[in-house]
């Protein structure tokens, strides 16, 4: 299984004049430093929360269906918010798209997956047999985040600033803003 990012997101959760702001920085020296923050806070907020936040477009490459879907596939990245293809790589490379008509999407929030009611679809090699192209994001646009969000991302931010090193835990005041959007593992 992996997962690509096709269409990035239109805009990170916090902009750097806002990591500007929250960090009390007035120059821009470190702006180049603090844009890749920002993007590494962003990461880091959507794996402890489990959710991709800014909307973005991902194709997930399966080499089979999982058994623990319930007749069809889980999806990596939620909250899913449409399936834009479903296709089948045969051994030689050519694909056939399944007919939208076949599945739906279910669990769009906590564990997306993709149902199909009649059956699924045989499986035609024994890696990247299948591609799905969908859509996955919290909003589309930093302003329709939740602000505890955008806040646990400041925070990150913040500390990775501070410490200039990303192999510690997140921050607790990060991890208690994104408790209410994660699993229960926080």
């Amino acid at each position: 299984m992996s997962v690509r990012i096709l269409t990035p997101p239109a805009s990170e959760p916090v902009s750097l004049a806002e990591a500007k702001l929250f960090l009390r920085v007035d120059h821009a020296v470190e702006d180049d430093l603090i844009s890749l923050l920002i993007v590494a806070a962003r990461e880091a907020v959507e794996t402890g929360c489990g959710r991709a936040l800014i909307s973005r477009r991902v194709r997930e490459s399966l080499d089979i269906w999982r058994r623990d879907a319930v007749g069809g596939a889980l999806l990596s990245i939620g909250p899913a918010t449409n399936v834009v293809a479903v296709r089948l790589v045969a051994r030689n490379g050519t694909e056939s798209v399944i007919d939208p008509e076949r599945y739906r999407l279910d669990g769009a929030r906590d564990r997306p997956r993709l149902v199909f009611e009649s059956g699924l679809p045989a499986i035609l090699r024994s890696a990247g047999a299948v591609e799905i192209d969908y859509d996955a994001g919290l909003a589309e646009a930093a302003e329709d985040l939740p602000v505890a969000l955008r806040l646990a991302v400041l925070h990150v931010v913040a500390a990775l600033y501070d410490t200039r090193i990303g192999d510690g835990p997140l921050p607790e005041t990060a991890r208690a803003l994104m408790r209410p959007f994660a699993p229960a593992r926080l």
